[in-house]
C-alpha cells in the first residue's frame, strides 16, 4: 500500500510524514525542494507480537505502508510535475489541513480555516480532472477526420462519455463516488484521474485541541460524505516528538498528555478502512508475518500476495481464527475443537486468519 501525501504550503505534511514513518525529513521552507520524500512505515498489529512469543519466532515482519511526501511549491499548486508523476503511483491521498496557529509560520490565505483548505483542494483535484479530460476531448475530437467510420462512431461516443464525467465533476462529484458503467471504465481506461483516488484527511492540530480530537474528526467526517474517505486529527508536532522516545518514554508522555492512540496507529487503522484492506497472518518458527489483502479476497489471491508459485499451484488453505487459536492455545487444541479448517479456491479470507497454504507446482 503506498499512500500519496500533500498539503497546501505551512500545513505541516512533511512533520506528518516524519511521525507516521519516524523519518527525519527538511521541514525546512515549503517547496524547499522539488523531490518527493519516501519512507515506510510497520503496521502496528498486536496479534503479531503476540503470535511471536508463542512460536519463539525467530523474524517479526509487519505489514508496511509507504509514505510518499509529495514536493510542492511556495504558489500553493499541488498538481504539477514530479507531484503528478508520483500520485500516479499511489493508492490513496492523503490530504494534511493545518488546525494549528502558529504566528512565526503565516498561512498561505493569511488566516486558518481547515475547512476552507479541505474544500480548496478538493476542488483543485476535481479542477485537474477536469482540464485532463478537457485535453484527451481536444486530442480525439482533433484526430476524427482522419478515422474510419467504425472507428469514429467509438470515438464519439468515447467523447460523449467523457463529456458526462466532465460534467460531473463540474457539479462536484468525484469518480470514487460513481458507479461507473462499462463505457466508462473504457472511456477513462487509460486516463489518471485523480478524484478516483480514496481521499485521506490529516487535521495537524496544536497540542492544545489533543483533547477535542474526538469533537474534531466528527467535524471532518461531516465535510467528508462520499465513498472512500476518511479523516483523523492528529497533533504532528506532538507526534514527531513522542515517536523519537523509547517506548516507555511514549507511553508515560502520552498518558500525561491525554493524547490517546499513536497518531501512526489511527491513520494506517483509517488507510485500511478506506482502502477496503485486512491482514491476515502466517506462522512458525523462522517467522511470524502480516500480510495486507483486499477484503474479500479468495484464498487463492490471498496466497499470491506470498508468492504467485502458491496462487498458481493452490490446493488449500489450512486455517484457523486469530482469536480461536489464542482461546486454544495450541494448533493441536485448535484442531481437536474443529477450529483448525481446510478451506478450498472459494474460501473468503478474514481479517486475523492464521493461514498456512498447500500448493503444487
Amino acid at each position: 500500500m503506498k499512500i500519496g501525501i500533500l498539503g497546501l504550503p505551512a500545513s505541516g505534511k512533511t512533520t506528518i510524514f516524519n511521525s507516521l514513518t519516524r523519518g527525519k525529513a527538511d521541514i525546512g521552507g515549503f517547496g524547499a525542494t522539488r523531490s518527493a520524500n519516501v519512507g515506510v512505515a510497520h503496521v502496528p498489529d498486536e496479534r503479531v507480537d503476540v503470535l511471536t512469543k508463542m512460536f519463539k519466532s525467530k523474524k517479526t515482519i509487519y505489514a508496511e505502508v509507504t509514505y510518499v511526501d509529495l514536493p510542492g511549491s511556495a504558489s500553493g499548486e499541488l498538481f504539477e510535475g514530479e507531484a503528478m508523476a508520483q500520485l500516479q503511483q499511489v493508492d490513496a491521498i492523503l490530504h494534511v489541513a493545518r488546525a494549528f496557529e502558529d504566528g512565526s509560520v503565516p498561512h498561505l490565505e493569511g488566516s486558518v480555516d481547515y475547512k476552507r483548505d479541505i474544500e480548496k483542494v478538493a476542488f483543485d483535484i476535481m479542477f485537474a480532472d477536469i482540464a485532463l479530460l478537457e485535453r484527451r476531448i481536444e486530442r480525439i475530437t482533433g484526430s476524427l477526420k482522419t478515422m474510419k467510420v467504425a472507428e469514429r462512431d467509438d470515438a464519439e461516443k468515447n467523447i460523449e462519455t467523457l463529456k458526462r464525467l466532465q460534467s460531473d465533476l463540474e457539479n462536484g462529484i468525484a469518480i470514487r463516488d460513481r458507479d461507473l458503467e462499462a463505457s466508462e471504465i473504457k472511456a477513462i481506461s487509460d486516463t489518471f484521474l485523480l478524484s478516483s483516488l480514496p481521499l485521506l484527511i490529516a487535521l495537524n492540530i496544536g497540542e492544545d485541541d489533543v483533547a477535542n480530537t474526538a469533537a474534531l474528526e466528527e467535524e471532518i467526517g461531516e465535510l467528508l460524505s462520499g465513498r472512500s474517505t476518511g479523516g483523523a486529527a492528529i497533533c504532528g508536532a506532538l507526534e514527531a516528538e513522542l515517536v523519537g522516545m523509547s517506548e516507555e518514554e511514549e507511553a508515560e508522555m502520552r498518558a500525561g498528555l491525554d493524547a490517546g492512540e499513536p497518531g501512526l496507529s489511527r491513520m494506517i487503522k483509517l488507510s485500511y478502512q478506506v482502502l477496503g484492506l485486512n491482514s491476515f497472518l502466517t506462522v512458525g518458527e523462522d517467522e511470524t508475518r502480516a500480510w495486507t489483502i483486499n477484503i474479500g479476497a479468495l484464498a487463492p489471491k490471498a496466497a499470491g500476495v506470498i508468492h504467485s508459485d502458491i496462487e498458481r499451484g493452490f490446493i488449500r488453505a489450512e486455517t484457523v481464527g486469530y482469536d480461536d487459536f489464542i482461546e486454544c492455545g495450541t494448533m493441536a487444541e485448535a484442531r481437536n475443537r474443529g477450529l483448525f479448517r481446510q478451506e478450498g479456491r472459494e474460501y473468503v479470507v478474514q481479517d486475523g486468519d492464521i493461514v498456512n497454504f498447500l500448493f503444487s507446482v
